[in-house]
């Protein structure tokens, strides 16, 4: 496996289902996030406070949609998409964002994340008030972790 690099890095990852855009923006305060990557298939909602137009108007430079290259409905997340999460993680804290609320319903768990911690960078989801490692979160949705 290759070398643990997720010390020097963050990634969150969050569904807004059961959220506002001011809990969703205290979520990313709170964890000094620089940019909310937005890695649904087609960034628009039900939830008018959650269409990509609305996001880049209340988070400006802190929001980027790279549904194309992560989004869940197109298939496995192309390896192009997992390789800029983890370049811009870098530099800065990043967050995913989903429409599902349990991450074992979403692809920023069994695609993403499940992938990015194969290549050592770990994510950590917010989910039901508390922060889980993906192998927590594996554990919890699926009962078991897959090393």
């Amino acid at each position: 496996m290759a070398e643990r690099e997720s010390i020097n890095r963050m990634i969150y990852a969050i569904g807004y289902q059961r959220i506002t855009v001011e809990q969703l923006e205290s979520a990313m305060d709170a964890r000094k996030v620089d940019l909310l990557v937005d890695v649904r298939s087609v960034p628009y909602s039900r939830k008018y406070a959650f269409n990509q137009k609305r996001l880049k108007g209340i988070f400006g430079t802190r929001y980027e949609w790279h549904g194309k290259l992560l989004g869940g409905k197109v298939g496995p997340a192309q390896e192009e998409g997992l390789t800029f999460l983890i370049s811009e993680s870098k530099s800065r804290i990043l967050m995913i964002m989903c429409m599902e609320h349990s991450p074992c319903d979403c692809h920023r768990l069994y695609d993403i994340s499940r992938r990015l911690l194969e290549k050592g960078v770990d994510v950590t989801h917010l989910f039901e008030g508390r922060e889980y490692s993906t192998a927590e979160m594996e554990e919890i949705c699926y009962g078991w972790f897959k090393k």
